[in-house]
């Protein structure tokens, strides 16, 4: 009995001496369904189990994990790409991608008023957005696909929290948004699916970025964090029921509702993340957003020097 207590014991300090000789993460989360199988490693012991000491920030709104990443709060975040370059340019601090969790296609959506029935009807309309963050993007693509421009409509500041608010009280009349938010604006209004990410496959693309002196600091840190995100693809696959309860409750959602989310996503697998993360499709896409940013006037700083500050894992 000893000497199993002494093996255990030698187990746990290896494990402790692993975890202190990583840098303290603090990741900025808000609810998505991507993201969520992060949460599921944190609840199944996953980083802790390959040597990351990592804390997720749990925020309501991508707004609000941009500010918190800015402010200093978090040194990792999980964002779409427009967060991740407007951060990385907007305070001149080395960001590194470490992940690509996944492309929605099809989860992120305008809705509208039953009144407005296609984008080409919100000419001249109030449309919510998160200025500055993914539904800016998201709007500029739809407009641009259905012959309109930003001109065509008034945009207003609305964060994901406020969304339910704004459409009761006729606020506005559309807003980009996405899961939890866009499964409770539907069930709890008579709110129409006029534009779904699924008509611009690939744009939005989710990501997962961090401070890059954390890399420098543990060389090792991103084939740790690549092993935690498969194990975590892995159980989800293996365990799916107590997997999915995991996540649907987090996101406040049920099984079900959860599941047909992510329906709406591609999933990138751990084998897939460094030849994406290298590729010139990623970087057309960066490249894209921080154009679509200068042009809405969400950026303060030139594309040019964004390559200085934002950078690929590898």
């Amino acid at each position: 009995m000893k000497s199993i207590f002494l093996i255990a014991l030698a187990v746990f300090l290896l494990s402790c001496s692993k975890i202190t000789k990583s840098p303290k993460v603090k990741l900025a989360i808000n609810p998505w369904p991507g993201y969520e199988f992060l949460y599921l490693a944190s609840e199944k012991g996953f980083f802790l189990q390959e040597g990351l000491n990592v804390e997720l920030i749990e925020a309501p709104s991508l707004a609000d994990v941009q500010r918190m990443y800015a402010q200093g709060h978090a040194n990792a975040m999980a964002t779409t790409m427009i967060e991740a370059v407007t951060s990385a340019g907007e305070l001149k601090k080395p960001t590194s991608l470490v992940l690509i969790p996944d492309y929605s296609n099809g989860g992120d959506v305008i809705l509208s008023n039953e009144n407005i029935t296609s984008v080409r009807e919100l000419k001249g309309k109030r449309v919510g957005a998160e200025i500055g963050s993914l539904g800016m993007f998201v709007l500029v693509k739809a407009l641009k696909k259905n012959g309109l421009s930003l001109a065509d409509v008034e945009v207003i500041n609305v964060e994901q929290l406020n969304a339910l608010n704004a459409i009761n009280i006729n606020e506005i009349e559309a807003i980009v948004t996405y899961p939890p938010y866009s499964i409770e604006l539907l069930n709890k209004t008579n709110s129409l699916k006029i534009f779904t990410s699924a008509e611009i496959p690939n744009d939005v693309v989710d990501t997962i970025s961090v401070d890059s002196s954390i890399l420098k600091q543990d060389p090792s840190w991103l084939k740790k964090f690549h092993k935690v995100w498969e194990r975590s693809l892995n159980y989800a696959k293996t365990n799916q029921q107590d997997a999915y309860e995991i996540m649907a409750q987090r996101e406040g959602i049920s099984v079900k509702e959860f599941t047909e989310a992510l329906t709406g996503l591609y999933i990138l697998p751990a084998s897939e993340q460094l030849k994406v993360l290298s590729s010139i499709q990623l970087k057309k896409n960066i490249n894209e957003v921080c154009q679509t940013l200068m042009i809405t006037k969400s950026i303060s700083f030139d594309c040019q020097i964004l390559p200085r500050y934002l950078t690929m894992a590898q």
